[in-house]
């Protein structure tokens, strides 16, 4: 990541926009691998200043997907304090960086209900959102989370 998507000027100004980066060598430091408790490197790993871990991602990613597991960590940090107004106001900064991605643009849909619902008190925003859910990604693990309403 660190010759293709760290140096990506999207990523880089999107990071540094929204988050404070530390990057750790794990060959120099490598009980910062037990710290953090991942055997594999890359890993992503998203703490909130008290420490509190909202998102992991470990492998390869290409500048696209990193940028969407970004703009997924951007939004669950405040649906995890319960802060659903700023939530609800991230998330369509969060769908329009997941578009496309197969793998991260279903949680997004995910997410962005629950935050809609909670902010609003409307529970056709969580429906509707999770009606798209299994209209456009029947086969994903997220669909599969809410097919309950639809029984």
């Amino acid at each position: 990541m660190g010759r293709v998507t760290y140096p990506d000027r999207e990523v880089q100004r999107y990071i540094n926009e929204h988050f404070i980066p530390v990057q750790f060598n794990v060959v120099e430091q490598p009980e910062v691998m037990e710290q953090f408790n991942t055997p594999w490197t890359p890993t992503l790993i998203v703490e909130d200043v008290e420490g509190r871990e909202h998102r992991r991602a470990q492998g390869y990613h290409n500048p696209k997907r990193l940028l969407g597991e970004m703009a997924l960590a951007w939004l669950k940090v405040p649906i995890n304090r319960r802060d659903f107004e700023t939530a609800h106001d991230r998330s369509a900064e969060t769908l329009d960086r997941t578009r496309g991605d197969l793998y991260r643009e279903p949680e997004a849909i995910y997410w962005t209900s629950v935050a809609a619902y909670k902010a609003t008190g409307d529970a056709n925003n969580l429906l509707g959102g999770w009606n798209r859910l299994l209209d456009e990604f029947a086969d994903n693990e997220w669909a599969k989370r809410v097919e309950f309403i639809r029984m």
